[in-house]
Parts: structure tokens; C-alpha cells; sequence
């Protein structure tokens, strides 16, 4: 039986995000097996720390335990002026998830996700979505999936990303990776030359779609849905509408939502009013992991009643 691990990177303000997508594990875990999640953070507060390891027993999952690590040794020997891209609101922080099958070596597969994420299954049927001989799975990316003007017969994607085909770009929000072979085609030194030595536009995906190229499963959209159905209602963007609907046709059987951004303001996190029913779904999650944190806190001695 494989040995399995759930894994984000955060600092800062962002770890409420965390927590949400934290919850919504829980909440759709059924599985009796033992579960690890690890969070490699920085920045964050301590009190925040002690109340997400207490989540899994708060949701009565005592066989999900939650882990915080410190960066690791190697993000030090990244060059001191390395950025996602130019232009890109991504922290540099974002290429720590390269590095993260060679810190935690131990385990057999691990999930890899983005702290703006929800999940809506078990992740059990996720982890049984990898199979050989692939090192790592993942879902296409919206725009270079379906816009004509990053077609083969129009862009040159080898040029500007170092890859064969847009069409096979992945979004690396949510990687599901076999360890061992991933730590075997891209071990950190080879890791470390290539951010070190080259300038990719969205530089945390691209290097790792170059890297991996012929070594990926390209899952349905369902596990990696990243954007609302809005986003192809852009007049901007010649869509292929073909290749539209086979994401579009997706979003019935969402299994993780991803809230990837399309400009500014646009996550849930960001602005007021509430777009659709996802929307509103990550504002229950996060209401209610706020009024959980309330309950048992120490300080306050009336505590609100949750209806």
C-alpha cells in the first residue's frame, strides 16, 4: 500500500486559504486510512499554526494529522533575482513546489495543491488517478488549452516555453506526482540549473512542463477546474469553441476547484459580491473554519452561536 501525502506552500495572509481547502478534505474524507498533510510556510502566526493541526479532530478525522515545515536548505542556492515573470502578481515563493518531491522523499505519491483550492471528493479517488508509467498528473491549462492564437499553427511555443505545444501545457496548481520517479528525472541539481541559468515567463509551470514534457497524464478538467465559466466569455480571446466545451462540459463534476485568478479582484477573497454558487461555497467554508477557530479560543468567554 502506497504511502501518501497532501502538500502546500504558503506565507503570510494566504494560509486562510489553506485552512478552507484544508476543510473541505476533511469534510468529504471517508477513507479510514491515515492521512498527512504538510504545510511548508513562512511568515505565518503561531496561533494560526496551533489551530489548523487541531482541524482534522475538530472534524472528527482523527486519522488526518497536519504538519507545518520550515523552507527548505535548498531554496537558498535559487539566484537572488529569480521572479514567476515579468509582470506576473505570482511571489517567487511559488517555485518552492519544484522542490517539494525531494523534500519530503519518504513517500510514495504526493498531492501537490495550491492553497486557493477546494476539494469535493475524497482524495483517496485522486491519488488512484496516477498509474504507470507517468511521474506526475495534471490538468491542461484553460487558456493555452483552448485559445486558437496559442494553436501549433499559430504560436511558437518551443521559443516562448520551451515546450512542443501550448495544447499540453499543465496548470501545476494541482500536480499529482510519483516521488520516486519524479526525485529520478528531475533531481535538484538539475532543478537548481535550470532556474538558475534560464528566464521563463510563468516560471514555476514552465520549467516543470519542460522538464516533465512526455512524462505528464493529462487528467479531466474536473480535477483542476480553474476558473469560473465566465472566463470564456472574454471578447478578447479568439476561443476554440470545440475545445471550450470540453472544459465547459466539466464543470457539472467539479472534484477540485481551483480559484486561479483572471485579473485583478477576481478570486473569491478579493471582492464582495459573489459570482456563483463556488463563490459562495468558499465563503461557507471559510465562515465556518473562522467560527471553529472562535469556539475554542481561550480568550473569548461568550462564544457566538453558530446557526
Amino acid at each position: 500500500m502506497s504511502k501518501n501525502v497532501i502538500v502546500y506552500c504558503v506565507t503570510g495572509t494566504h494560509l486562510q486559504l489553506t485552512a478552507v481547502s484544508i476543510a473541505t478534505i476533511l469534510e468529504h474524507y471517508q477513507t479510514k486510512r491515515d492521512l498527512q498533510i504538510n504545510i511548508v510556510c513562512s511568515g505565518v502566526r503561531q496561533q494560526d499554526i496551533a489551530f489548523i493541526k487541531q482541524l482534522p479532530a475538530i472534524y472528527g478525522k482523527p486519522m488526518v494529522t497536519v504538519d507545518f515545515w520550515s523552507i527548505p536548505q535548498e531554496i537558498s542556492k535559487i539566484r537572488p533575482d529569480f521572479t514567476i515573470g515579468s509582470g506576473v502578481p505570482v511571489p517567487p515563493m511559488a517555485i518552492w513546489r519544484l522542490f517539494m518531491p525531494n523534500y519530503f522523499n519518504e513517500y510514495d505519491r504526493m498531492l501537490y495543491l495550491d492553497n486557493d483550492t477546494m476539494i469535493e471528493t475524497d482524495v483517496s479517488n485522486i491519488f488512484a488517478q496516477l498509474n504507470e508509467p507517468y511521474v506526475l498528473a495534471a490538468v491542461k491549462d484553460f487558456l493555452f488549452a483552448t485559445d486558437v492564437g496559442y494553436g501549433p499553427a499559430n504560436f511558437n511555443a518551443k521559443e516562448a516555453y520551451g515546450i512542443d505545444s501550448m495544447r499540453h501545457y499543465f496548470n501545476n496548481g494541482v500536480m499529482l506526482i510519483d516521488v520516486a520517479k519524479f526525485n529520478r528525472l528531475i533531481p535538484v541539481s538539475r532543478l537548481l540549473h535550470v532556474i538558475n541559468t534560464s528566464h521563463w515567463h510563468l516560471a514555476d509551470q514552465t520549467i516543470i512542463n519542460i522538464l516533465a514534457a512526455g512524462h505528464v497524464k493529462y487528467l479531466p478538467y474536473r480535477y483542476n477546474f480553474q476558473h469560473s465559466l465566465a472566463f470564456f466569455d472574454n471578447p478578447k480571446v479568439d476561443w476554440n469553441p470545440q475545445l471550450v466545451k470540453t472544459v465547459t462540459d466539466e464543470y457539472p463534476h467539479i472534484l477540485i476547484r481551483h480559484f486561479a485568478g483572471t485579473g485583478r479582484l477576481t478570486c473569491p477573497y478579493q471582492h464582495v459580491r459573489l459570482a456563483d454558487e463556488w463563490e459562495e461555497e468558499f465563503l461557507r467554508v471559510l465562515i465556518n473554519v473562522k467560527r471553529l477557530s472562535f469556539n475554542i479560543s481561550p480568550i473569548h468567554t461568550i462564544q457566538p452561536e453558530i446557526k
